[in-house]
Order: structure tokens, then C-alpha cells, then sequence
């Protein structure tokens, strides 16, 4: 496994802090001490905690397309592959706790397009939901509608999976079963 850089390491310390903390107790200084350097070498990194901050949705982004492309299959019906997603998405983040705290944060106090979309829909998803709700006839309210309730399952899943390990193998076909279900509701 190859070593991580420093700014990578600035990057994982974050969200850590984040995840304990959250963003108004964020200290920049508690995440140089956790990486064993001095408190200004984060800002020959990073300009400020906004661009580490939107670093960090970055780098989570970045994990969860890698892992995307290889779960992604789009040879069977559009709601078996949003539901295996589903399922893989709670798995990443339930081997990457550290991405959760990144991802539902809500109260950050910065401002910029990553924050913005820090929870929201990678462009393969959008695009899945966009082609299943065509193929299902549905108005734009009732896909958002449809969406809400993926999502949901995929978050609350991650939140109880992610506390308990043990169910993590068992629950994985009911989750992707709720969410078909979701899916499969007639108009």
C-alpha cells in the first residue's frame, strides 16, 4: 500500500476532527498536533479551512467514483443497478465513517459549491434516476419523491449498519430489497 502524503493526511485528520467536533469546533491546530506537525504547515497546503473543507468532499467524491465504476452495472434493469448501488454506497460509507461526517454535515458556515454538494447525487446516479424515471413515466415531483425515499434508506442504513457491524452482511439484500420495493411502487 503506497504511504500517504501529508496533504492527505491533513485531509483524513479533518474529517476525523469534523466527525468529532463538527465544523464550528473544527481547529486547525488539533489536526496539525494529530498529524505531528507544526500548525503552519497546513496552509502550505491548503489556503484556508474553506479549501480544506471542499478538499475533503473532493476526496471523498473521488473514493466513492473509483469504487462506483467497479459496482456500477448498467446490463441489468436500472432499478436492480440503483438498488446494488445503494447497497455498495452504504457499504463505503460504513467502512469509511470518517466520509459520513464529511457527507451530512449540515451546519458548516462555509460557502462554496462543495459544501453545496456535499451530500447530493454523483452524475452516474442522477443519470440511473433520470433514465428510471423516464422508463416509469414519472413527473419530476413524484422522481424527487422516489429519490427521497432511496436516499433515506441509504442513509438511515448507513447510520444503523455503521453502529452495528454485525448486521452489516445480513441487512445488505433487505436494504437492496427496500429499495427495489421504493422503486417498483406503481405510479
Amino acid at each position: 500500500m503506497a504511504e500517504i502524503t501529508t496533504r492527505e493526511k491533513i485531509i483524513l485528520v479533518g474529517m476525523d476532527e469534523i466527525r468529532a467536533y463538527g465544523i464550528r469546533g473544527f481547529s486547525l491546530r488539533r489536526v496539525a498536533a494529530n498529524c505531528g506537525i507544526s500548525c503552519a504547515a497546513p496552509y502550505k497546503h491548503f489556503a484556508d479551512k474553506q479549501q480544506l473543507f471542499d478538499e475533503m468532499v473532493g476526496y471523498v467524491n473521488d473514493k466513492w467514483r473509483e469504487r462506483q465504476r467497479t459496482s456500477l452495472n448498467l446490463k441489468q434493469p436500472v432499478e436492480r443497478t440503483i438498488a446494488a448501488l445503494a447497497a455498495d454506497y452504504v457499504d463505503f460509507l460504513c467502512e469509511n465513517p470518517h466520509f459520513k461526517a464529511v457527507l451530512m454535515i449540515k451546519e458548516t458556515g462555509l460557502d462554496s459549491p462543495a459544501t453545496a454538494s456535499a451530500a447530493g447525487l454523483s452524475v452516474p446516479v442522477k443519470r440511473l434516476f433520470i433514465v428510471y424515471g423516464r422508463k416509469k413515466g414519472l413527473s419530476r415531483a413524484e422522481l424527487r419523491s422516489r429519490i427521497f425515499v432511496v436516499r433515506s434508506l441509504i442513509y438511515g442504513s448507513a447510520m444503523i449498519l455503521g453502529a452495528d457491524t454485525e448486521l452489516r452482511g445480513d441487512r445488505m439484500e433487505d436494504l437492496r430489497d427496500a429499495v427495489l420495493a421504493a422503486l417498483e411502487q406503481p405510479r
